[in-house]
């Protein structure tokens, strides 16, 4: 039986589903490595997930909190969630009087949406979008180099320029749309 791996890792902390069979449900722990793997905190996608968007809930505990592991958490788990290919949001929910959370949301490049009431009291919500996909410039730098090589070989250095130029920006236009394309049906918002 081949049983896939998961888990994440940058510096001193990892990021690891308790249940790999059930990723986006169950909770994830957040281990610190240089310290015998110690569990310093967990995380969790479990809530409702809508059009390309995903909820977060992380707590750090109270012993490790105030050294950026909660900044450095997000980070990861950010960077996990986006190599999927239909995740374009993160959110998450937290209480106004969380200050340490919220600072470490913001530090990790969630911005505020809006103020929330509900029954447990006065709630905020943050989060952050994948960047969209920019193909131009790639395939401008390869156009440039195959045109260079092309001219060379033909003897027409700018008329294979000018071909691989032109190439590399249809092929790059239409690598973009594409994606677009897609972001719009996951997300059901027009770009």
């Amino acid at each position: 039986m081949n049983k896939k791996k998961y888990g994440f890792r940058s510096g001193d902390l990892m990021i690891k589903p308790v249940d790999e069979e059930n990723l986006w449900e169950e909770k994830w722990d957040i281990i610190l490595v240089t310290n015998d793997n110690t569990r310093i905190g967990w995380f969790s996608f479990a809530g409702n997930k809508e059009r390309g968007t995903i909820p977060l809930q992380i707590e750090i505990e109270p012993l490790y909190r105030h050294r950026g592991y909660g900044t450095a958490s997000l980070k990861m788990i950010r960077e996990w969630a986006f190599l999927h290919k239909d995740i374009f949001e993160i959110e998450a929910v937290v209480s106004n009087e969380d200050k340490e959370t919220i600072h470490a949301l913001e530090r990790a490049g969630f911005i505020y949406r809006e103020g929330l009431t509900v029954e447990t009291g006065a709630m905020e919500k943050y989060s952050i979008t994948r960047q969209k996909a920019s193909w131009m410039g790639i395939y401008i730098i390869i156009g440039i180099f195959a045109g260079m090589i092309l001219g060379i070989t033909l003897g027409y250095i700018w008329v294979g320029l000018g071909v691989s130029i032109f190439l590399g920006i249809v092929l790059a236009s239409y690598l973009d749309y594409q994606e677009k394309k897609w972001r719009e049906k996951i997300t059901g918002k027009k770009e």
